[in-house]
């Protein structure tokens, strides 16, 4: 049994060793040894990755640096502008290293990538290189029983993004009746527009700049027109490649003109102009099969804290087996506003929608 075990335990312990062998070393002025890999050198600051975790990284300040040892090559580029390239070896002399055979002082190094990675000139112009997504959604419900009712909806949506800004903007129109049967009579039971853009901008990482707009109709509401802008800063939370959650916070404008009928005639209510404070939260998660999302708005007013207007909406959207572009979405949208503009103050809309998706 011990013979059997032994070519294995023999196996292990290379293993171990070449993985202790090949791991970068950068020795301190202060005496402190950190040993792990060098994912960058830049700005003055070296980086180690220091295990498998991608956030768990050691930052040193190059100028504390005394020695770097590192087997793997690199490109390692001077501030002369010439860019080596070789295996790391600390100097007999102190404050230099050894690259490719090439002893050049620590000082000098302004920046360093792997062989098969990018510079950090590549690196800089991918912020400034824009994608963009399209989306296109149909909704069509209906109802028939106790109740007739059939709504209909569409929106297009288009986002236009790079590593530090981000523009949606957005079209939704909505258009439903129900059918009152002692009457006899079909009625409106939706009726209203959305157009607006929401933009981001990533000043400091994990804070950013936003400014968006929102503006539109709601008849069966009441509303001739509306419109709610706002300008602040947000603060990204989590931001993972399946994982986003942030918050933001900013002022507001929101204006809302409203009218109602008297017999036949037009007969304006009271507008709402107000200034006021912004605050949202958006949050979405994605598995291998689809992702849900969840968007909350409140729009308080400073000059009456009793005018408000709050929007959530969250959602569960599914690809469409075989087909990559479609998606599938279910959810539910809630709008609340104070003072309110209809016999209902909350209005809920749940949707079924189709998806087709782009870039």
């Amino acid at each position: 049994m011990k013979k059997t075990l032994l070519p294995f335990t023999l196996a292990a312990g290379t293993l171990i060793l070449a993985a202790n062998l090949s791991a970068d070393e950068i020795r301190c002025k202060n005496g402190a040894l950190v040993v792990g890999e060098i994912s960058a050198i830049d700005g003055g600051v070296v980086t180690v990755k220091t295990s498998n975790t991608e956030s768990d990284e050691t930052k040193i300040k190059q100028s504390e640096v005394l020695s770097i040892s590192r087997d793997a090559a690199l490109n390692v580029r001077t501030s002369s502008g010439a860019t080596l390239q070789g295996p790391v070896a600390a100097s007999q002399t102190p404050g230099e290293i050894v690259v490719g055979g090439t002893s050049v002082a620590i000082s000098d190094v302004t920046s360093s990538w792997l062989l098969d990675g990018k510079s950090p000139e590549e690196r800089e112009a991918e912020k400034f290189n824009y994608a963009v997504e399209y989306e296109v959604g149909a909704t069509l419900t209906g109802t028939t029983g106790n109740t007739e009712s059939v709504t209909g909806g569409a929106y297009a949506q288009t986002v236009i993004k790079n590593a530090v800004n981000a523009l949606k903007l957005y079209l939704k129109y909505n258009y439903g009746k129900t059918r009152d049967d002692d009457a006899d009579v079909w009625t409106k039971s939706a009726d209203n527009l959305h157009a607006g853009f929401d933009w981001t901008s990533e000043f400091h990482k994990p804070w950013f700049w936003y400014a968006r707009t929102d503006a539109g109709f709601d008849r069966v509401q009441n509303i001739e027109f509306f419109d709610v802008s706002a300008a602040g800063f947000g603060l990204k939370i989590l931001n993972e490649d399946d994982w986003h959650f942030s918050v933001r916070g900013g002022l507001s404008y929101r204006y809302e003109r409203y009218k109602h009928y008297v017999g036949d005639t037009w007969d304006p209510k009271d507008d709402t102009n107000t200034i006021g404070l912004d605050f949202g939260l958006s949050h979405d998660y994605a598995w291998s099969w689809g992702k849900i999302v969840t968007e909350i708005s409140y729009v308080p007013g400073l000059d009456d804290i009793n005018h408000y207007y709050v929007v959530h909406e969250t959602y569960l959207q599914m690809q469409v087996k075989d087909v990559e572009q479609l998606y599938f979405r279910i959810g539910m949208k809630n709008e609340y506003r104070s003072p309110k503009t209809a016999e209902e103050n909350l209005d809920t809309t749940y949707y079924a929608q189709l998806v087709f998706a782009w870039k």
